[in-house]
């Protein structure tokens, strides 16, 4: 059953924490030029979080052996790592990567919303039921005081922290339409109307791309301030896709000027490049088997992302064009959800 589910979409994967690793700081895990990657390892008996650096040494595992930890999260500059340990009570934990410290920050938190790390890296919002609902909530990074930045019975999805940190974007559960939130909890403004999820904010802070389901299926669109950089004002809403085939999982590149994102065609799925105002629509991934998960590198123009070409889950990267795919993860287990 989960194996299934595990195929059949995006699903989050089961990290654990970071261990035995000190004076690793910001991409020099292990030597290499690029940032590391962090992605979640499952092997049927709960998940593992690990880190890799392209063209370093071998993976480090960065999660408790008896931890069953989901959805690692990077901060801005790789300086800390932010995941879900699951179990009875569910736990966002932050390790400490200059130091070589891990501790709970929050308990009660939501399994499948990955934690969101704010611009600066001092808070992260997340969704939580220990006041009832399942809201948002925000969490200082030092200190642990948390804010309620959501009132509603509906459940909530956080999207994306906006790059000046003014602003999250959100969706509610039976609820048309993208949603704004002031980190202090007040001005909830409404963006969209339509059955609209998975937005995610460009570096700019200038447009938010997100999924619109229509008709024809799920399809990319990219929405931007009419008049000024005010998101307050009026929007105007751009498709970016073919509408052909479902599409999925929008990711920025690190310039801003093109998106990354997942098409599902009836046999694989299969990975594409766009820029923002929908010309030079570019296949990247060529296989007969699931290509998922695309992630660009906050610096470079690099992707990582999940493949099964090679019969379960591996993690992959290649440059912003599709050239030179280079396999990063070789083990018998269901390595996805990359992060770097």
């Amino acid at each position: 059953m989960l194996f299934a589910a595990f195929r059949s979409v995006p699903i989050l994967l089961l990290p654990v924490l970071l261990t035995g690793v000190s004076g690793c700081f910001v991409g020099n895990w292990f030597g290499s030029d690029l940032p590391a990657v962090a992605y979640g390892v499952w092997d049927g008996d709960g998940g593992q979080i690990w880190v890799l650096e392209p063209g370093g040494k071998d993976p480090v595992r960065v999660s408790p052996r008896n931890a069953d930890a989901n959805l690692p999260r990077w901060s801005p500059g790789q300086r800390h790592l932010a995941w879900i340990s699951r179990g009875a009570i569910s736990e966002l934990m932050v390790h400490d990567v200059e130091t070589g410290e891990t501790e709970t920050i929050v308990t009660g938190v939501a399994e499948t919303q990955p934690p969101i790390w704010a611009p600066g890296s001092d808070r992260i919002a997340y969704v939580s039921e220990t006041d009832g609902d399942p809201d948002i909530y925000m969490v200082e990074l030092s200190g642990g005081q948390k804010t309620r930045l959501t009132f509603n019975p509906a459940r909530e999805q956080i999207g994306d922290w906006s790059p000046d940190g003014e602003w999250l974007v959100f969706t509610e559960s039976g609820r048309d339409g993208l949603l704004l939130r002031n980190p202090n909890g007040v001005n909830r403004i409404e963006l969209t109307g339509g059955p609209d999820s998975d937005p995610a904010w460009s570096p700019k802070g200038d447009r938010i791309a997100f999924l619109r389901q229509t008709d024809d299926g799920r399809d990319v669109y990219v929405l931007r301030p009419t008049n000024s950089n005010d998101w307050t004002d009026n929007t105007d809403e751009v498709s970016v896709s073919e509408a052909e085939h479902d599409e999925s999982a929008p990711a920025w590149s690190a310039s801003g000027r093109r998106l990354a994102f997942v098409v599902h065609f009836d046999d694989q799925t299969e990975i594409f490049t766009v820029n923002v105002d929908g010309s030079e629509r570019e296949r990247l991934t060529q296989n007969t088997a699931d290509d998922l998960m695309p992630v660009w590198s906050e610096t470079g123009n690099k992707i990582a992302f999940v493949s099964y070409a090679y019969g379960n889950a591996e993690i992959l990267y290649m440059n912003g064009d599709g050239s030179e795919q280079m396999r990063l993860t070789v083990n018998d287990a269901m390595d996805a959800q990359p992060d770097w």
